[in-house]
């Protein structure tokens, strides 16, 4: 059975590690078994090994929302419409991601997940779209399900698992890609030109979503389909 790993969804040092259950379910669906990664303690005397042992276990990663990242980590200093920062979940999930790429692991992205990825590979972000874009809040902070519609790119790996050009989706972020990283294709933007989702230009499998397909992927085809590709992907890679 394939394995998939997830990074802990945490949004502050203080608050509970977990994971919200969509993502679980999703994995599920796709037929893989899901497992979680803890946040590891900085300065764990092993902690590389412990990463690289993380990333060992399982046959691809999902990495999950949650909190805004370090400005420093991208070279920028501190916004003020910048939100909370994890640095200890800011250091394992930069170190996992980095990891698996190195060992070839398939990886997606949400949310946080994107930026991760983004930050990753070299790249920046707007730390408030609506201070730095000028963008009122809810058009990208909305609790609808459908909150605004993103265009996938032609020949992209996104257009090729979804096999449609457009589809609707939900948005609850206010950071979003700045300049994508050194190796990144942008396959998706929303209506007002937001990086909605990034690829590698070397056919890496590795995809990174700016929207939330868990929460839509029980009702919707063409966002579990994402799961089903990460897990097929996996499978064949091992």
């Amino acid at each position: 059975m394939v394995r998939i790993g997830l990074s802990t969804s945490q949004d502050t040092p203080l608050s509970r590690e977990g994971i919200p259950p969509d993502y679980i379910s999703a994995v599920l669906r796709a037929g893989a078994l899901p497992l979680i990664f803890p946040i590891l303690p900085a300065e764990h005397a092993t902690y590389e090994e412990f990463v690289e042992a993380f990333v060992n276990s399982v046959d691809a990663i999902i990495f999950t929302g949650g909190p805004d990242f370090d400005p420093v980590l991208y070279g920028q200093e501190l916004h003020p419409g910048c939100g909370n920062i994890h640095p200890e979940r800011d250091k394992i999930d930069l170190a996992l991601a980095r990891a698996a790429i190195k060992a070839g692991k398939p990886i997606l992205g949400i949310c946080r997940g994107l930026q991760l990825i983004n930050v990753a590979m070299g790249g920046t972000l707007y730390q408030d779209l609506s201070a730095q874009l000028d963008f009122p809040p809810e058009r990208h902070q909305s609790k609808e399900r459908n909150a605004h519609t993103v265009h996938l790119v032609k020949d992209t790996l996104l257009r090729r698992i979804t096999g449609v050009d457009a589809f609707p989706v939900n948005s609850r972020h206010h950071q979003a890609i700045e300049k994508a990283g050194e190796g990144l294709r942008v396959s998706a933007r929303s209506e007002d030109g937001v990086i909605e989702a990034v690829e590698f230009e070397n056919g890496y499998p590795g995809l990174a979503l700016q929207w939330h397909p868990e929460n839509l992927a029980e009702e919707r085809t063409d966002q579990q389909a994402l799961f089903h590709w990460l897990a097929g992907v996996a499978e064949q890679r091992r």
